[in-house]
Order: C-alpha cells, then sequence, then structure tokens
C-alpha cells in the first residue's frame, strides 16, 4: 500500500485540515472506482455503465430517425419512398441538400466536421476514444440532412457515431479511465445499430469486430447488455418486425452452390473496386466542402431522375429485389447507378454511412446472378430473391472485411436461418477475394490510410489498450525534498516504502530512487547521524537514479508506453493533475517491465 507522507517539503503547499479531510475521503471513493474500472475484469462497474449508454444511445437513435425520415412524409407515403416523388422534386432535392451541407460545412471548423464511423476509428485509436460532443451535434444534424434529401448513404454511419459519442460523453462526465472509455464506446455502438436496425446480435458483433477489434467476456457481457437496451428502445419507437419482410426461402439443391461460389468471386472484385473508388477519391476532400458537395448532389438528382431507385438508403429497394420483382435489365441499371452514386457521395464526403449502399449493391449483384440462374436452369434454383440475400451479406463482408457481423445482420434483417449454409461459403469466398486478390482492407481502414492516419492498430497496442495505469502502477513510494535531514531520512526508511520520488522544480520531469539504496547509505555512513552533519543530498548520493515523465491518471499503459519513448524517460509517474503539490500529485509509478509484462503474459 502506498505511504501518503509528505518528507521536507513546505508546509505553504498543505491545504486546511478538515478541507483537506473532505477533499481525500471524495477522493479516495472515486480512486476506488477508478482503480476497480482500470482492471481488465471490472465486469460489475462496466455492465451497470453500458446499461446507462445503451438508453442513452437508444433514446439518440430514435431522435435521429424521427429527424431524418418524418419530414419526407410530407411528400412520400412511407419514410425513403423516393420513387414516388415527382421527378422535379427528385432532381433539386439532392442539390439543396447539398447546398445545405455544404454551407454547414463551411461555417464550422475542419475538426468539427469529421464525423462518421473513421473519425470514431481515428479517435478510438489516436484519442483514447473521446469523441467531441461538437461533431456529435454535427453529425446528427449533417446526417439528418443528407438522408432527407436522398443522397446515397446510409443511417448505419451516423448512428455508429451517434452511439459512440454517447458512450464517450458518459464516459468524459465520469472521468473514467481511458481503457473504460473504449468499452463504453463499443457498447454505444453496439446499442445505436440494435436501435437503428433492429439488430442486436450484429450489432454486438459490429462493435467487436470492426470497432474495438477484440473479444474478450470482459468487453463483450458490457456491449451486450447495451445492445439489448438500445434494441428495446428502437422496437419501443419503430416496432420489433426485421426491417426486411420476405419469405423463408431455402437453397434449391446443393447444384447451386457452385452458383454461389462465381457469383462471390464477382462479389468480391466488385467490393474492391468500390473501396478503390473511395480511396481515390477521398484525396479529393481537400477541396472546399461546398464544390464536393455540389458536384454529388447534382450528379446524384440527375441520375435520380432516371433511376429513382438510387436515392436514399435503398432499403426499399432491397427488398423488392429480394422478393423477385425486379426484373434482370432493371437490376443491371440499378446497379450501376448506385455505384457511381454511392462512390461519389461517400468519397467525397457526404456525411452518411457506405454499408446501406453495399447493401444496395449486394443485392443487386446477387439478383443479377439468380435471374442468370433461372435462365439456365430454372427447376435448380433457389431464384433471384434468395441469391439477392446472398448478395447482401457478401458484399456487405467483403467491403467492410468484417464476416461474422454480415451473417449475423443478414439473419437478423430477413429472420430466414435457411439462408445461413449458402451465405457462409458467400462471405467466406467475396472476403477472400477482395482481401487477398486485391489487396484491400476493410473500406474504413482503406479511408484511414488515404487519410494518413494510423490503420488497424497492433496486438500489443490493443493489449496494452485494455489497462489502465491505475490497475498497474506501484504505489509503494513516498515523495521527498532533495536533501533531508539525518531525523527525516529515518523516517523515510521506517516507513518501508520500495520507491522514493524526488521533484525537480526546472520541469515535470522527476528523480526516482530506490529506498534501499538510500537506507544502504546511511548504514555505511553513520557520520549524517552527528548534530552537526549537512543534509543528505538524494541527487549526490551513490545510487541508480531514474528519470520520470508524468501520465495523467485515466491513461492506459499504451500512453504510457508512448510517453516513455516520446520522452525517452526511465519510466512514468501517474498524475493526479488538479492537485497543487507534488506529494498529492503522484498517484503511483510505472517503469517499463511492468509495462512488458502484460503484453509478454
Amino acid at each position: 500500500m502506498r505511504q501518503r507522507r509528505d518528507f521536507g517539503l513546505s508546509d505553504s503547499n498543505r491545504d486546511d485540515k478538515s478541507t483537506e479531510s473532505r477533499q481525500s475521503q471524495l477522493e479516495s471513493r472515486l480512486d476506488d472506482m477508478r482503480f476497480r474500472l482500470a482492471h481488465l475484469d471490472a465486469l460489475p462497474q462496466l455492465m451497470l455503465l453500458s446499461l446507462l449508454v445503451g438508453v442513452i444511445a437508444g433514446a439518440v437513435i430514435v431522435l435521429f430517425r424521427w429527424a431524418s425520415e418524418y419530414p419526407l412524409l410530407h411528400w412520400t407515403t412511407a419514410a425513403g419512398d423516393f420513387e414516388n416523388m415527382p421527378p422535379w422534386l427528385r432532381f433539386t432535392l439532392p442539390i439543396a441538400g447539398a447546398l445545405l451541407l455544404g454551407l454547414l460545412f463551411h461555417l464550422f471548423s475542419r475538426a468539427t466536421c469529421r464525423v462518421g464511423v473513421v473519425h470514431v476509428l481515428d479517435r478510438l485509436n489516436n484519442q483514447q476514444g473521446y469523441l467531441p460532443s461538437r461533431n456529435l451535434l454535427m453529425q446528427f444534424f449533417a446526417g439528418s440532412i443528407a438522408l432527407l434529401s436522398g443522397h446515397s448513404v446510409g443511417r448505419e454511419g451516423p448512428s455508429v457515431h451517434l452511439g459512440a459519442a454517447s458512450g464517450s460523453w458518459l464516459a468524459q462526465r465520469l472521468k473514467l479511465p481511458n481503457n473504460a472509455v473504449r468499452t463504453l464506446v463499443g457498447s454505444g455502438v453496439a446499442a445505436a445499430i440494435a436501435a437503428s436496425f433492429n439488430t442486436p446480435l450484429a450489432g454486438v458483433v459490429f462493435a467487436m469486430e470492426v470497432i474495438l477489434l477484440e473479444y474478450r467476456v470482459a468487453s463483450f457481457l458490457p456491449v451486450i447488455l447495451a445492445a439489448v437496451f438500445g434494441s428495446a428502445a428502437g422496437q419501443l419507437a419503430f416496432g420489433s418486425q426485421p426491417l426486411f419482410a420476405v419469405p423463408p426461402i431455402e437453397l434449391a439443391s446443393l447444384a447451386e452452390l457452385p452458383l454461389v461460389f462465381l457469383s462471390a468471386i464477382v462479389l468480391g472484385a466488385m467490393a474492391a473496386l468500390f473501396i478503390r473508388w473511395n480511396r481515390r477519391l477521398v484525396g479529393e476532400q481537400s477541396r472546399p466542402a461546398i464544390l464536393r458537395f455540389l458536384v454529388v448532389g447534382i450528379a446524384t438528382g440527375a441520375i435520380g431522375l432516371w433511376v429513382p431507385e438510387v436515392l436514399g438508403t435503398g432499403y426499399d429497394t432491397i427488398e423488392q429485389v429480394m422478393l423477385g420483382k425486379l426484373a434482370l435489365q432493371a437490376l443491371i441499371v440499378i446497379f450501376a447507378a448506385k455505384f457511381i452514386a454511392s462512390c461519389l457521395a461517400t468519397g467525397l464526403g457526404i456525411p452518411g454511412g457506405v454499408i446501406g449502399p453495399s447493401l444496395v449493391l449486394g443485392a443487386c449483384l446477387g439478383g443479377i446472378a439468380g435471374h442468370l440462374a433461372e435462365w439456365v436452369a430454372p427447376a435448380q434454383t433457389a431464384g433471384a430473391g434468395f441469391h439477392a440475400m446472398l448478395g447482401v451479406a457478401g458484399m456487405m463482408a467483403a467491403v467492410l472485411n468484417a464476416p461474422l457481423a454480415a451473417l449475423l445482420a443478414l439473419l437478423e434483417l430477413t429472420y430466414n436461418p435457411k439462408v445461413l449454409f449458402p451465405a457462409m461459403m458467400m462471405i467466406a469466398v467475396s472476403s477472400l477475394v477482395a482481401r487477398h486478390f486485391f489487396q484491400t482492407q476493410g473500406i474504413f481502414q482503406e479511408i484511414l490510410k488515404a487519410q494518413g492516419r494510423a490503420g488497424t492498430p497492433s496486438w500489443r497496442q490493443q493489449i496494452l489498450s485494455r489497462i489502465g495505469v491505475f490497475s498497474a502502477m506501484d504505489r509503494s513510494l513516498v515523495v521527498c525534498a532533495r536533501k533531508l535531514s539525518f531525523t527525516e531520512v529515518e523516517a523515510v526508511i521506517a516507513a518501508h516504502p520500495g520507491w522514493i520520488v524526488i521533484p525537480n522544480e526546472d520541469s515535470q520531469l522527476v528523480k526516482l530512487l530506490r529506498a534501499a539504496d538510500l537506507a544502504n547509505f546511511i548504514a555505511a555512513h553513520p557520520e549524517f547521524a552527528e548534530p552537526e552533519a549537512p543534509p543528505v543530498d538524494l541527487l549526490e548520493i551513490p545510487a541508480e537514479r531514474r528519470q520520470l515523465t508524468p501520465v495523467p491518471l485515466r491513461a492506459t499503459l499504451m500512453e504510457a508506453q508512448l510517453a516513455l519513448e516520446a520522452q525517452a524517460a526511465d519510466g512514468v509517474y501517474v498524475e493526479r493533475r488538479r492537485a497543487r503539490d507534488l506529494e498529492r500529485r503522484v498517484a503511483g509509478i510505472i517503469l517499463p517491465d511492468q509495462i512488458d509484462s502484460y503484453y509478454k503474459r
């Protein structure tokens, strides 16, 4: 246990005793909570916090869906039914939305306008998951405008950002350690997807497979609980029916599997082309937003005049393809138009999601394959609708590099378990083709690379990011002035600390000394016990001294490692930044071998 004593420091740094006592009690309770959350297995605390995140994220997504769907009912009978709008409105609506988005992005800073899944991954990898509230507001309103104006984007991108920001907001309000922030961000993502699409299981796997990039019980259980409450919020507002009302079609015979295999190869190649186009267009996002968005608006409006199915999320189009209501020629035209409109919208920065368009593209490709199979062997195929379902899963898996999330999304979107067996082949082959033969990772990682930001963190970074410094630090220390009298030295030794921290008046760096070295020096030099003896200078006695650099109390071991490398220090001290004196500010120390022990286990 840490020895909290002050040896040789000025009395002017001490607060009033009663005030200090109250502060110490409050600090002790907060430290206890943060200490528990800093551990890998803080399940009870994380479960409670994730429950709150699920409720908050679910409520935010309900508001977002109302804002992005209900105003359209003024012109249509159902949200997203752009096909029944008059032609002049189909042309002007995307342009008006583009101009409004351009004005919005012009009025605010570039940092505030960073939104979507890529922004979440960037902040999670480089800013410990702290998502600014101003970006949350920008995503809410900009995402609503993009969806209302018929741009070829999905609502899952804004939903992921809003859910992640909800978890991050709660963590910031409670000043939780950064390793707990990661879990709450993942919980918010799962809750948001569950609330938006009534797909709690797919939300959980998406959060673990795409956002957190890990599978641990300590993370899984809180994320699952958040998804339950997020889904409950969505069902209370929008009902419990699946997104697509399709019959339980199944594979006609095993002879149809070669067609599934060939379709998967084509799907994988088209997914890779879609990713590459997006990555290439990302470079144009340095241009003024209003110009970029106007290009997208004019192109989308012009295409929407002739192919209205490209407008909006396209979920109604997917259902029509799954029901086999669209002919081969229509599917080919819709695929080509949707591909162009979606690449322009997502690549040039329209604040929407990429998953929705990928589902439409996959459904069209699958439907095309089904129609060709019916033409070749009509008695041995399950039909175009069945292959459209497989195409949805295959394209989503290849575009996101998230095979399990795609498989479970297909199950929850259609409530058809009979599609799982062939869908597994479709997902495996399409993902292999996109990743191995075309050398593309998931679209979010590719965009991060194109923007010059870090991509997938290494396994070592992931391990160290799971652990807070508060749970790993050594608290067996005392803080001492540089020069001590013999009486003060005796008091230090009597406290039996492991380490002595010595402040440096000229910088934030401090020196660290083993208490055993001081004890050995005093035992070998009894002359310091004489009344006229000079004080003991802790920076002059023969001993090994280490230089420490500070890290905040909420930091992870990954942040401690980065601080060590940046300052070329021998260790870090965990700092309570609001404390005025060093004795109260130093909560503990961490040395490199303590960090190494966590990922070498």
